[in-house]
């Protein structure tokens, strides 16, 4: 990162800054790094729909109000369910970033139902905002505790949240039910496939880069079979994106699956999800603007505030 080669951490300047930035810890409890995988996947959703009833789709730089709004609601309601502990302050925290983003983004669906003389609009992004916020929210406290014997009840735990994600763009880009879900199927295996390897990743940037790790089999290799079935599914359904992105991704897991050292898993756990976001940008640039700040503003406070440079897709370090 430039700012850390011009910003020492030994520096008065780094010491200023580092009580700004202690000034805003109660901003980055919500976890604002986990809005990456939100945005993708919500984008995805409306992705999918437009490419299925416009032909040749890309490059769409078009400023939209009402989603705009709905993205921001979406965001204060991730942000409610990411947040921890249970003291006083921080569920009165949670409650007013969830009503906040409620009202915010069914708000904005519920003008964009009106004019279109859609009300059904309204209450199917509404239920799928329910299921996403119990499921994400259920996900990221019991997580850690999927592993092992239990490691398969992360594929509903993982494949809910990904797929209500998916279906609240299905619906904003005005897609039907059904339709959708049968379009999310891909986007869901790639999600829970990269779920999978959560823990692990934790685990092994923990370890010198060339350490081999154990119990890597079974993760890694339902993974790449979910890959693989995306691959498969995103092609028969004519879907570029997600068949692109996973074909591209498949060959991450593969070679953590037979090479299982710390910087494979690292791998496969962080650049699947930039790919498929790379590719979702193509058709919807302003998600590349979004995730250039999220990624940017983490990083600045997580050097000025702990002297680290993360997120980063960087493995190996010298």
């Amino acid at each position: 990162m430039v700012i850390a080669r011009c910003i020492k951490t030994d520096t008065k300047l780094y010491q200023r800054l580092n009580g700004f930035f202690c000034s805003l810890d109660w901003i980055f409890e919500v976890r604002p790094v986990l809005l990456l995988s939100i945005w993708t996947m919500m984008t995805a959703g409306i992705s999918a729909y437009k490419g299925t009833t416009i032909n040749e789709f890309y490059w769409a730089t078009t400023f939209n109000w009402s989603l705009f709004f709905a993205f921001l609601g979406m965001t204060l309601i991730a942000c409610s369910s990411a947040l921890k502990g249970n003291d006083s302050e921080t569920e009165k925290f949670t409650l007013i970033l969830f009503l906040s983003g409620i009202i915010v983004v069914l708000s904005s669906v519920a003008m964009e139902a009106e004019a279109e003389g859609r009300i059904s609009l309204f209450f199917a992004v509404g239920a799928w905002i329910s299921v996403f916020y119990v499921s994400w929210r259920a996900y990221l406290k019991y997580r850690e505790k999927l592993v092992d014997k239990k490691l398969l009840m992360n594929i509903p735990f993982s494949g809910v949240p990904a797929l209500s994600l998916f279906m609240i763009g299905w619906h904003l880009a005005d897609g039907r039910l059904m339709s959708g879900l049968f379009a999310s199927v891909p986007y869901s295996c790639g999600f829970i496939a990269v779920a999978l390897l959560w823990d692990l990743s934790v685990k092994a940037e923990e370890l010198f880069h060339r350490d081999f790790m154990d119990g890597v089999v079974r993760p890694v290799g339902i993974g790449s079979v979910l890959l693989v079935l995306s691959t498969i599914l995103g092609y028969r359904m004519g879907d570029p994106v997600v068949s692109t992105a996973a074909i591209i991704a498949v060959p991450f897991f593969v070679v953590a699956l037979v090479f299982p050292r710390s910087e494979h898993i690292i791998r496969a756990f962080r650049y699947p999800l930039m790919i498929l976001a790379f590719f979702v940008g193509i058709r919807y640039p302003w998600l590349w603007f979004a995730m250039f700040l999220n990624y940017n503003v983490v990083r600045w406070y997580n050097y000025f505030r702990h002297g680290i440079i993360r997120p980063t897709l960087k493995v190996i370090y010298d």
